[in-house]
């Protein structure tokens, strides 16, 4: 995958049922092994993919296993909103990546 960045998560796996920090892998800004929670502004000046500014931008999440299990969880759909992650869900198919051929899509400029 890359260089990527690491938004991190307290979620309940739906497995096993414990409480576990999951990383959700995404690239956009400064594509660096850069560690983010939900309410942090995305760095730029670096490796970066997108641009910096926009609106709203929903962004292609890969989410890693369960760390207490190893299940394999959904794939997420990152948020960023005037540059800061606003929030992260369960992708339901509402937005097509690979149609776009980017691991990102702004919604709005």
């Amino acid at each position: 995958m890359g260089a990527f960045n690491t938004l991190v998560l307290e979620q309940t796996c739906p497995a096993c049922g414990r409480r576990i920090e999951l990383g959700i892998q995404f690239k956009y800004g400064d594509t660096w092994p850069y560690e983010y929670s939900l309410g942090d502004l995305v760095r730029w000046g670096g490796n970066d993919i997108g641009r910096p500014g926009q609106k709203h931008v929903v962004v292609d999440g890969i989410a890693e296993h369960c760390s207490a299990c190893d299940h394999e969880l959904p794939d997420y759909e990152v948020h960023i909103e005037n540059d800061r992650i606003a929030r992260a869900v369960p992708q339901a198919g509402r937005y097509d990546f690979a149609a776009g051929g980017d691991t990102f899509i702004v919604l709005d400029e």
